[in-house]
């Protein structure tokens, strides 16, 4: 059986991960200049993060907040699958492409490369 490496976390509630080569390296606290709270990123709701996953973008690193602490996991690649085409179609969020299912646990799977910060003129950044 083949597996994927990724990064758990909670966000909002949620059980998400990221791809494990995205993640540059995890910090207790920010060291970029560019960096918001996931439960921001993904879902407009305030937080307090607790440590900071540092991934890199076209304009260099940045940083996701996270509260809690992380994972690391192997997905079997047969739990894993595309976003249903209604799911995909309504979501609000560009870098949200699968689901994985292991059991009763439903994870919500994000692509690292299209997952970045909003942009330093527009951005509001949360230490």
């Amino acid at each position: 059986m083949s597996y994927v490496a990724c990064v758990c976390f909670q966000a909002s509630g949620h059980r998400v991960a990221l791809e494990a080569r995205y993640i540059q390296r995890i910090d207790s606290t920010p060291t970029h200049h560019r960096h918001i709270a996931a439960d921001t990123l993904l879902l407009n709701q305030p937080s307090h993060p607790t440590r900071w996953l540092t991934l890199r973008d076209a304009e260099g690193p940045w940083q996701l907040g996270i509260t809690g602490d992380s994972e690391m996991m192997r997905l079997p690649s047969a739990a894993i699958y595309p976003l249903p085409p209604l799911l995909a179609a309504r979501s609000r969020h560009p870098a949200l492409c699968g689901i994985a299912l292991e059991g009763e646990q439903l994870t919500l799977l994000l692509n690292g490369a299209r997952l970045s910060p909003p942009s330093e003129a527009s951005s509001t950044h949360h230490p």
